[in-house]
């Protein structure tokens, strides 16, 4: 205990008993001074200091002291100069500062409850998992406020979390506080309620701060805290892993990992290097290491300091040659294991069989409903499992009522729990999982990309859109899933594996979406599926075809057709001639791609499929338009917006309202084509396609230019481009700036549309610029210009 003198101050601490000082010199050479004995008139007065100071470097978290100090102040009502005012109540009210842990509920922070009077302990909690830098950030706060408690600042590690220690007993610390305040040991009672009394007593007149650290529970925390009759005048600093909700808080911040920037800069600032190498040469390299370091300064510091004697370069390729990245770190990587492991020899039994479980998740992220399905319990007991790790540091939260394992801990569950479970536990628990997966984006597919509104049965979503949101969210999730169900042989992973390959095509996530389409292929080859190996063919002649690999896409389409015509698959046999089709309309050979699309109807009127049929019929209408022949498009629009509404295919249905909006254009009838385009766009929105949004916002521009309506024009192609980058379109994009140009045309700005006109030229030149597939046909700024 660090002694500072106060010349004899007011708030002085007086012990009670007689006897004379007494020197010990421990730890680095600290005097530590105690006071027996003496009366208390007789002994001096002195300010009890047992805190550590905070690390000479504090980055990202550092930011977050101001607002914790305030409301800090603002808590024990020393914001108006020392006595309780209403100020706390504000400052504490509505938020929890630092974002994350907060809001609104009990012991969230959210309301105090010094706005009604309250005049007990402060108690603010600082949060998050192992690693974080709870401790770091208490100090640094304890520091800055230590000067406004006269009486004693003191710091107590509680061992909560201690490798290779059992947390503290209350009884043990409030000895130890005692006896630092003074008391001698015939004066500390032996039992902890009795221990508790006397130590709020001691506080009930003295300004304390008072940082516990590392707590492990509640409980173990209540007794060490001043009691109602303190006034409000001390401060408890509270750090754990948990969210200790047990605890009445007047803060709760919730720790997490460093931003990838503050990341970097703890890093650089460790290493003793400049901080200008965040936006150099290196920095792609810094921060993949601050990255592998999960973020957490747990890690980022002593590999900051590996950072002093080597390259990035070179320590890079340490971490990334190893099974995970602190691997070959051998002090760097105990540390991190025991962070994990404390945490988990902590929860009871049935937690860690959920942990295990969040564990054989395939998917880097999960929900509920698919760890219920891995348990077999009810989604209801599933997320009140998940919430309590969730509060217990073991998982982080993301939106969408998602859970995810923290970068750096997955490794450690994987490599320290992950086997502690039979092989065919597991394998029973995965099917589980793939059945529900299958079940649920089967009735979310027939949501969003359905026609017509749903009059009931959603399963587990209210609305398309809400149905939206989840494969949104969860498309991680499906891709992990429907790999590892093909890596596994699972009989329905076929099933699951192309309606999430779908599912992220139309999302625009082509790269994704090829490798799940390539694993669906290697599947069934070694299953000897020739539907499977069709379908997944199909697939990647799509996305060739959108990346202008047009010869790769032939080759695809042309294997996937003779295979589905072996297996007997007349609908998606039709599919891949559409496919061929398309390729030959972005060649503009147009008697080859009417061949195709004409061959591909007719195997799908033979398979009585309507979608199908209005997909071939919207290629032909596409190939009429290029060839000017617009009454001829009109007709095959208008029978395929008729064949998509019966085979209720909202994909097809918008693509077909699209065509015959360009068709209305032309005719010079631009309320009709506005209401096609606007119809789409309702759809396209509903399935989440971005690039057929963007051509119909495209084409929305272009007819609001011609109207005179410049504003709305420009509102309508800056949508437009914005959502061809999002899905990274060039085609799309430099169609967005030569409708932008002729905008500025007729302003009469031509600079601008020169600028805009150059942009579309340069983007054209991208070699592997995709174009828009069959299933999302474009919409060109002038009625009359030929689709790609």
């Amino acid at each position: 205990m660090t002694v500072e003198g106060t010349g004899g101050s007011a708030g002085a601490v007086h012990a009670a008993a007689a006897g004379q000082a007494q020197q010990a010199v421990i730890g680095q050479g600290v005097q530590n001074n105690y006071f027996y004995g003496a009366s208390g008139q007789a002994r001096p007065g002195v300010v009890l200091n047992t805190l550590l100071p905070p690390p000479s470097i504090l980055v990202g978290h550092a930011r977050r002291l101001p607002e914790l100090a305030a409301a800090c102040e603002a808590a024990v009502g020393m914001a108006g100069g020392g006595a309780h005012t209403d100020s706390g109540a504000r400052a504490g009210s509505g938020t929890s500062p630092g974002g994350a842990g907060g809001g609104a509920g009990p012991g969230s922070g959210a309301d105090p409850g010094w706005a009604r009077g309250r005049r007990g302990p402060a108690v603010v909690l600082l949060h998050g998992p192992g690693g974080s830098g709870k401790s770091a950030l208490a100090r640094a706060l304890a520091e800055r406020l230590a000067d406004r408690f006269t009486d004693a600042r003191l710091e107590v590690d509680l061992f909560g979390f201690t490798p290779g220690s059992a947390p503290r007993e209350p009884g043990e610390v409030l000895a130890e506080l005692l006896w630092l305040a003074g008391f001698s040991g015939s004066d500390i009672p032996a039992g902890t309620p009795t221990k508790a009394q006397l130590w709020r007593a001691w506080l009930s007149d003295k300004n304390v701060l008072l940082l516990l650290d590392n707590a492990r529970d509640a409980e173990q925390v209540k007794p060490l805290l001043p009691g109602p009759s303190s006034g409000g005048r001390s401060l408890a600093l509270v750090t754990g892993r948990y969210r200790l909700d047990g605890l009445e808080t007047a803060v709760r911040a919730g720790l997490d990992q460093l931003d990838p920037e503050a990341s970097v800069e703890l890093l650089l600032c460790v290493a003793g290097r400049p901080v200008t190498e965040a936006s150099g040469p290196r920095a792609a390299e810094l921060a993949e290491l601050a990255r592998l370091c999960g973020h957490l300064p747990l890690a980022l510091r002593p590999v900051g300091a590996l950072l002093a004697e080597m390259e990035p370069r070179a320590l890079l390729a340490v971490m990334r040659s190893a099974a995970y990245p602190l691997e070959q770190l051998d002090d760097i990587d105990q540390d991190a294991a025991a962070a994990f492991q404390v945490s988990y020899d902590a929860l009871s039994a049935d937690l860690q069989r959920v942990l295990r479980m969040c564990v054989w998740h395939p998917g880097p992220d999960f929900d509920a409903a698919s760890i219920a399905a891995l348990a077999g319990m009810p989604a209801e007991l599933a997320t009140v499992k998940l919430v309590r790790l969730l509060q217990r540091s073991m998982l982080t939260s993301l939106p969408q009522h998602r859970y995810v394992f923290h970068d750096l801990f997955l490794a450690y569950a994987r490599r320290l729990v992950g086997g502690q479970d039979p092989d065919e536990v597991v394998a029973h628990a995965r099917h589980g999982l793939y059945r529900h997966l299958d079940d649920v984006v089967g009735t979310a597919h027939g949501l969003v990309y359905a026609a017509t509104d749903p009059t009931g049965g959603t399963g587990p979503f209210d609305n398309p859109d809400h149905a939206r949101m989840w494969t949104n969210a969860a498309s991680e999730e499906l891709a992990g899933a429907a790999s590892a169900a093909l890596a596994e042989g699972w009989e329905m992973g076929g099933s699951l594996a192309v309606r999430t390959a779908r599912l992220l095509y139309v999302e625009g996530r082509d790269e994704r979406a090829g490798a799940l389409y390539a694993e669906i292929l290697a599947a069934a080859e070694r299953a000897g599926d020739a539907a499977g190996q069709g379908l997944a063919r199909i697939g990647l002649g799509d996305i060739a075809r959108g990346r202008l690999r047009h010869e790769e896409a032939v080759a695809q389409f042309e294997q996937a057709a003779g295979l589905l015509a072996g297996a007997g698959d007349q609908a998606r046999q039709s599919d891949a001639l559409r496919g061929l089709g398309e390729v030959a309309r972005a060649r503009d050979e147009h008697e080859e791609a009417i061949a195709h699309f004409e061959a591909a109807l007719r195997l799908a009127r033979a398979a009585d499929d309507p979608a199908a049929q209005g997909y071939a019929l919207t290629g032909l209408g596409h190939v009429a338009r290029a060839l000017g022949d617009f009454s001829r498009a009109g007709a095959r629009f208008g029978e395929a917006v008729e064949l998509q509404r019966r085979a209720d295919d909202g994909i097809g249905l918008a693509y077909a309202l699209r065509g015959l909006g360009h068709v209305a254009r032309a005719d010079g009838d631009l309320d009709a084509a506005v209401t096609r385009f606007q119809e789409a766009i309702l759809l396209h929105q509903r399935s989440g396609n971005r690039f057929g949004q963007a051509f119909a916002l495209t084409a929305l521009g272009g007819i609001a230019c011609e109207q005179g309506r410049y504003e709305e024009a420009a509102t309508y192609l800056e949508d437009a481009l914005a959502l061809h980058r999002a899905v990274n379109n060039p085609t799309g994009e430099a169609q967005a700036h030569d409708a932008l140009a002729a905008l500025a045309t007729a302003r009469g700005d031509e600079a601008s549309a020169d600028a805009h006109a150059a942009t579309a030229a340069a983007v054209r030149r991208t070699p592997t610029a995709p174009v828009p597939s069959a299933r999302r046909p474009p919409a060109s700024p002038n009625p009359t210009q030929r689709n790609p």
